[in-house]
């Protein structure tokens, strides 16, 4: 095995089959650059955290991870499990690329080649849901939990115009709940349409949810959207999608090292873009 070994993990079905499609390129990209690299394509759900520990095990020195929000996540999860600290990078082929967004991973082809070959290693936090589950981007409760999973249904739309469509939609179709927050210093009751605990600023395809969120800085940012009538969540929808939304009263944003979330209702989740329970 050579100095530099990469693993290139793709989901084919990432972005409505993106990945599958552009992979030949990236493929024969790294073909031409001499790039030392073997690759796997996944053939169901969750198979990803496994073929992460296995490629470990077998001492590559990067894993790359050509899919979407949800792959990065599931790959994350296999090496958390094992506490590998190995390299991972992103050629973004997914529907929302929201970590690729937050971290500066461009969505052309050949840019993401050149940066997985040149750029240096940067330390991401993460979070972790119920003890069991890691989180890159975040947990999301509410509109934008129920609009991922309207665009993982979807078979035509697909990108930041899906999540759009998405999100115009259940702005007038979405009922409030109720929760609770509480960490060591502060508790919070209200009516919720959205509540993000996020570790990057963006979700759903380029909403700026939570704009002062970074990767490293130790911190989880909580957004809560409270409860309003339907012309003021049509006026809100851009403020979310532009990161001016912190401005509304009905937002409460607050950063913490950990919280807990209760609620008598059933909730809509997502963690990374992907239902969770």
């Amino acid at each position: 095995m050579s100095e530099n070994k990469h693993f290139v993990i793709v989901n084919p079905i990432a972005g409505h089959g993106r990945a599958a499609k552009l992979f030949p390129s990236v493929r024969k990209e790294l073909t031409r650059r001499c790039v030392d690299f073997d690759f796997h394509y996944t053939n169901e759900p969750m198979e990803a955290p496994d073929v992460a520990k296995m490629v470990i095990e077998h001492g590559f020195t990067s894993i790359v991870v050509m899919g979407g929000d949800g792959t990065i996540n599931e790959v994350v999860n296999g090496m958390a499990e094992i506490k590998s600290e190995l390299p991972l990078a992103v050629i973004p082929a997914g529907s929302g690329n929201d970590f690729a967004r937050m971290s500066g991973i461009p969505l052309d082809l050949t840019a993401a080649v050149d940066l997985l070959l040149d750029g240096n290693p940067h330390p991401v936090d993460l979070g972790c849901v119920n003890g069991e589950r890691y989180f890159v981007n975040g947990l999301g409760i509410g509109i934008d939990a129920q609009v991922a999973r309207d665009v993982m249904r979807s078979k035509r739309s697909q990108g930041a115009r899906a999540y759009l469509g998405s999100a115009i939609r259940q702005v007038i179709r979405f009922r409030a709940f109720p929760v609770s927050l509480e960490d060591r210093s502060w508790k919070h009751h209200c009516s919720c349409l959205s509540l993000g605990i996020a570790n990057g600023k963006y979700v759903g395809g380029g909403f700026k949810m939570a704009p002062k969120a970074r990767f490293d800085d130790g911190l989880l940012d909580v957004c809560i959207i409270e409860d309003m009538n339907r012309i003021r969540r049509f006026a809100a929808l851009p403020q979310a999608r532009s990161g001016k939304h912190l401005e509304l009263k009905q937002v409460t944003y607050r950063q913490t090292e950990s919280i807990t979330i209760s609620s008598d209702a059933k909730l809509v989740a997502h963690i990374d873009g992907e239902p969770y329970r």
